[in-house]
């Protein structure tokens, strides 16, 4: 059964738009994209699309793929001091001459409306709405508590990858990080264990339905494109083995946007 996360989304940004006419302030998001990574430029749009639709003001800042780090914190730090701006993002991947982490880290907390910085008052978008979805697998099954209690969260990146872990945790679902290294998964037996796969390695159609365990619940987190269109990480024939599926698209790319605005509505509700 595919996780409809278009459907739950728009229920989201309906609510939002309602609340935010009513508000004096009107939320502003600043978002700073690097280069032309295909995949952060249709996020761009996506965000920008959404947050216009329901009332949230959006700054755009293009720069180059080899802008100096220098001139990323120094933009930064003027959005930081605009008290007109309530959510700055950078959209991730970065070039490799950048320090992705000192980048996350120069925003202040609560205008990281991403929530990658350590210190941020908010929680990322994509890890609420992987755990939106999981909890929509786990309405429709009244028995998920004691069926299903394991998850692994297949990356590249530590820094995606052990926040959502400690999340699912918390949520009572016993969690690992199982990473990416030169093409290859390793501990490749935990993730045919697994309830609850969620993957996020930007490889396209790489999980196979051989490597997954029958019924379980699978996110695909990634977003590639094939043949001009969109592609995750997961392929498809995965769902005809597994419980639940997240499809690419409709499943987290547009709830991470509606919980990014979400957390941008926040901040004007509470910074001003």
């Amino acid at each position: 059964m595919f996780l409809n996360g278009k459907k739950i989304a728009k229920t989201i940004l309906q609510g939002l738009k309602t609340t935010i006419k009513k508000q004096k302030t009107k939320p502003c998001l600043a978002v700073i994209l690097i280069g032309e990574d295909p995949g952060s430029i249709v996020y761009v749009r996506l965000k920008e699309k959404a947050a216009r639709e329901i009332g949230i003001k959006f700054v755009r800042f293009d720069l180059k793929n080899n802008v100096s780090q220098k001139k990323v914190l120094d933009l930064i730090k003027k959005l930081n001091s605009n008290s007109h701006i309530h959510g700055i993002i950078v959209q991730f991947p970065l070039s490799k001459h950048l320090n992705s982490n000192l980048i996350a880290q120069s925003i202040l907390p609560e205008k990281d409306v991403d929530g990658f910085g350590k210190q941020s008052y908010f929680s990322s978008p994509a890890h609420l709405a992987i755990l939106k979805l999981i909890q929509a697998a786990k309405g429709k099954k009244p028995t998920y508590r004691q069926a299903r209690k394991t998850a692994v969260i297949i990356s590249k990146n530590p820094i995606f990858a052990q926040p959502l872990a400690e999340l699912l945790i918390r949520q009572k679902i016993k969690s690992q990080c199982v990473y990416l290294v030169n093409g290859k998964i390793k501990n490749s037996t935990a993730v045919k264990k697994a309830d609850i796969v969620v993957v996020a390695i930007g490889k396209p159609h790489f999980i196979k339905p051989t490597i997954i365990k029958k019924n379980a619940i699978i996110i695909d987190v990634g977003y590639n494109r094939v043949n001009n269109k969109p592609a995750g990480d997961v392929d498809p024939k995965v769902s005809l083995k597994a419980s639940y599926f997240s499809p690419v698209p409709g499943g987290i790319g547009p709830l991470s946007v509606a919980f990014l605005l979400k957390n941008t509505y926040l901040s004007a509700k509470f910074n001003n």
